[in-house]
């Protein structure tokens, strides 16, 4: 019996395993409660719109204690909040121009916010927008005005703000305007998977080449025999 090269078959399983172990890379993993911690002790929070700025990880603890329960301040930071006028929500620019288009003028626009960690370690909150309008879902948009449907999932999947490296605290029903609900921390953007069928075709074609040079090597064994036994 003719065997492949020892080598060969290794190979094929090696290059198998590595193309599997980049579908399911591994998101960062921050527990909820973590990255709420760091919010509370951070002092370098980017757009901190409740206004905690500055002083020491002792000042904004007292602060957050002064405005309720952490269940409390943690609702109000990130859910969304009817749109007012006064205060520049729906936008200006693109994302405004987005948000009106969705909701139109029988529609409703409220903003949330969403705590990032970013993969460098520094914390900001981005602000989304979400869209309500009669007889369709709601919508997030952007601060570039870049709409989304499917929820958090559709977020994470189509949106260029943040990377697979990147943390956030966000509710999980992310459209819900009804306030509380379930918060969860998540990878910012969903990895970038290899796709199955790229993974099956990888490994046909493997196949062939080892089917190939068995072949090779077998009618190479028949006629060096061929060659001793005339």
């Amino acid at each position: 019996m003719v065997r492949a090269r020892s080598g060969a078959f290794p190979a094929v399983v090696a290059l198998v395993a590595v193309l599997v172990s980049a579908c399911g890379a591994a998101a960062p993993q921050t527990s909820r409660e973590e990255l709420f911690q760091e919010d509370v002790r951070s002092t370098h929070m980017k757009n901190d719109w409740l206004g905690r700025e500055g002083g020491t990880s002792a000042d904004r603890i007292a602060n957050f204690a002064s405005r309720g329960t952490p269940t409390d301040l943690l609702s109000r930071l990130l859910s969304a909040r009817p749109c007012d006028a006064d205060a520049d929500c729906p936008p200006s620019g693109a994302a405004g121009q987005a948000v009106r288009d969705f909701a139109g003028s029988a529609g409703s626009v409220y903003e949330g916010s969403v705590l990032v960690k970013r993969r460098s370690g520094s914390l900001e909150l981005i602000t989304l927008y979400v869209a309500h309008t009669s007889g369709r879902a709601p919508a997030l948009v952007d601060s570039r005005g870049r709409t989304y449907t499917g929820g958090l999932y559709g977020f994470r999947h189509h949106n260029d703000l943040l990377s697979s490296d990147d943390m956030i605290l966000t509710p999980a029903a992310i459209t819900s305007v009804s306030g509380g609900g379930k918060v969860v921390a998540v990878s910012g953007h969903t990895a970038t998977d290899r796709q199955p069928w790229l993974i099956g075709t990888t490994v046909v074609v493997l196949l062939l080449v080892l089917v190939l040079r068995t072949a090779i090597g077998a009618r190479a064994a028949r006629r060096r025999t061929a060659e001793v036994c005339p």
